[in-house]
């Protein structure tokens, strides 16, 4: 039986990660991927709904830089649980365990959207394990994203994808049927049946003291521009670059970019 073209994306953006020299590991029912060359080790945390994969177009670019770390969150690409609440804690901690088991000393942690979030609630949890964050597209302020996130129209699909894409990106014909498709199932729904409220940052991002790079897409419509100013001017010392030609996901819409704010200076 063939794959639909969402599930083939998905596939060979996780083979991507095995050919860019990362070996697929699981632990306790989390599935992540490691390697790279570097004396640090940088973890990347993915968005809401995604996967490690989603990083494949960055990974050979920053593996000559980093030891890495690409993990699948709870509830997310091959990880379990596969039914139930995920909450942020169990994010949270899964994320620490498997730093546990591949780093002795700090970290430098790299979140996307609710991976950024994930980030910060790690650095304040565990501050003497990490080295420096690097939020993108997100941070836990309590706060409506600029679209729904969940689509039942062609119309609601459409607004959705471009506002994660740019708004003169040309898509795929199958893409907005396959967001449709995937809405009822989506982890997000799973994570916000969680209770995520008690979790928000914007009281507790004085208490954030490792170096913070801020990355935002300047066509994003899903984050918007004065929701990372804001938390830029929470995080003391925070940098925020905005990245040219990229929406809401950097890391793969200008990847050279996103590795240049993560390898040298952007």
């Amino acid at each position: 039986m063939t794959a639909d073209p969402y599930t083939a994306a998905v596939a060979a953006a996780r083979a991507a990660l095995l050919s860019a020299g990362l070996e697929r590991r699981e632990l306790d029912g989390t599935v992540y991927f490691a390697g790279g060359n570097g004396a640090e080790t940088l973890a990347l945390v993915h968005g809401v709904n995604d996967q490690a994969g989603t990083w494949a177009a960055a990974i050979p670019g920053l593996s000559r830089s980093y030891r890495l770390i690409a993990l699948d969150l709870p509830g997310h690409g091959e990880s379990g649980p596969k039914e139930g609440a995920i909450s942020m804690p169990q994010m949270v901690e899964r994320l620490h365990a498997i730093v546990s088991r591949e780093v002795t000393l700090k970290v430098a942690l790299a979140g996307s959207s609710m991976g950024a979030w994930i980030s910060i609630l790690y650095a304040l949890e565990h501050p003497e394990r990490v080295s420096r964050l690097y939020l993108e597209s997100g941070g836990g302020l309590a706060r409506p994203p600029g679209v729904p996130l969940t689509a039942s129209t062609q119309e609601e699909a459409m607004r959705i994808l471009k506002a994660v894409h740019g708004p003169n990106t040309v898509l795929p014909e199958w893409a907005a049927a396959s967001l449709i498709a995937r809405a009822k199932d989506a982890p997000l729904h799973r994570v916000m049946a969680s209770n995520v409220f008690p979790y928000f940052v914007d009281t507790r991002l004085d208490e954030v003291k490792v170096p913070t790079t801020i990355l935002w897409g300047e066509n994003d419509g899903v984050v918007l521009r004065s929701y990372v100013e804001d938390l830029q001017r929470g995080i003391s010392g925070s940098k925020l670059h905005v990245i040219s030609g990229a929406a809401h996901i950097p890391h793969s819409q200008q990847p050279g970019r996103f590795v240049s704010c993560l390898t040298a200076t952007c």
